[in-house]
């Protein structure tokens, strides 16, 4: 059974984490990251601000274990409530090589190697992913997945893609086991911070589903009783029942009007543009409430439910820098990529 540190307050932590943040890529030091125009600037950026990655290996891979030992640095001053809800971050971190190697083996991606895009993240064992890719029955092969372990229910998930080969329907199953055990466990925090950590997550389940559905009346053009097996429950503000009405319309600027507050007027000026305009709206909706929490100075514990929130946006920043310079974008489009 693995051990936990005793709490070390949370002022200190408070402390710890405000001056974490204050040495972190964001505001006028992530507005000179992105003025960067080649990958040679943009990592001696990231050089000066302290941040260690190598410009030869995958860049997104990095920023994922940079997270993941980040989380953990705090599992180390938390109590054993929040550290097993830190914990449950960290291996949703984990199951992106679930979706990697599932993706390697149903739809024979093959244009990497596999090992150059499986993460190796602290105390999450690794994969034999060799032998699993050569194992030719679909139900040895589910058998000997180690997440089946830490998700008993994914095996039928498996077996469904193995069925259907619909990646994008499983990997929306995947997501759906994930945040219920991140729940879960938000449900075992301290009072203090159990309503914000469950308030967090549902805004965040609010936010996949409405991308969702925007990105099919946009895009996909699924059908609205498919759409179904997409959705994730526990949203704040969007039930099942209401996004299955809204799937029914046809037209992206329809579904933003009879969207129910505070998305309607939250994307009233995105009717008209493109989908990612809206898509950052939302990224935007839930980083004000996070950096909110972040800095309640009433109640510092909360910092420790926002930070994992703030370090994931950065990481999503820096992520898009990236890709923004390897596509030669100019600078004033890759600064209104950024998560505010």
């Amino acid at each position: 059974m693995r051990r936990f540190p005793l709490s070390t307050g949370s002022d200190f932590i408070f402390a710890r984490l405000h001056g974490l943040m204050s040495r972190a890529a964001v505001g006028e030091r992530l507005q000179t990251l992105t003025a960067c125009v080649t990958e040679e600037l943009f990592f001696q950026g990231l050089a000066n601000l302290g941040y260690v990655f190598d410009p030869k290996d995958n860049f997104q891979k990095q920023l994922m274990a940079r997270e993941a030992r980040c989380l953990e640095d705090l599992m180390v001053w938390s109590s054993p409530a929040v550290a097993r809800y830190l914990a449950s971050i960290i291996r949703t971190l984990s199951i992106e090589n679930l979706k990697l190697l599932l993706s390697y083996r149903f739809q024979e991606r093959r244009e990497l190697e596999v090992a150059e895009l499986l993460l190796s993240l602290p105390r999450q064992g690794g994969y034999d992913y060799q032998a699993l890719l050569e194992i030719e029955d679909d139900e040895e092969f589910i058998e000997r997945l180690p997440d089946c372990q830490s998700f008993p229910e994914l095996a039928e998930t498996v077996s469904q893609l193995a069925e259907d080969r619909d990646l994008m329907a499983a990997d929306c199953a995947i997501d759906r086991l994930c945040f219920k055990d991140e729940m879960e466990q938000a449900k075992k925090l301290p009072w203090v911070m159990r309503g914000e950590a469950l308030e967090l997550l549902s805004r965040e389940i609010d936010l996949s589903n409405l991308s969702m559905l925007l990105r099919n009346v946009n895009m996909y053009h699924i059908a609205p009783e498919s759409l179904q097996k997409f959705w994730l429950p526990q949203g704040k503000f969007l039930a099942l029942p209401e996004l299955n009405r809204l799937a029914l319309l046809e037209n992206p600027a329809l579904v933003i009007e009879a969207l129910p507050p505070p998305f309607a007027g939250l994307l009233k000026d995105c009717r008209e543009k493109d989908l990612y305009h809206s898509e950052q709206a939302l990224w935007n909706w839930l980083a004000k409430s996070v950096w909110q929490l972040f800095r309640d100075f009433s109640h510092p514990a909360l910092s420790m439910i926002a930070y994992p929130y703030l370090l994931r946006f950065e990481n999503i920043n820096l992520g898009r820098i990236y890709e923004g310079i390897r596509f030669a974008l100019p600078p004033n489009v890759i600064q209104a990529m950024m998560i505010a």
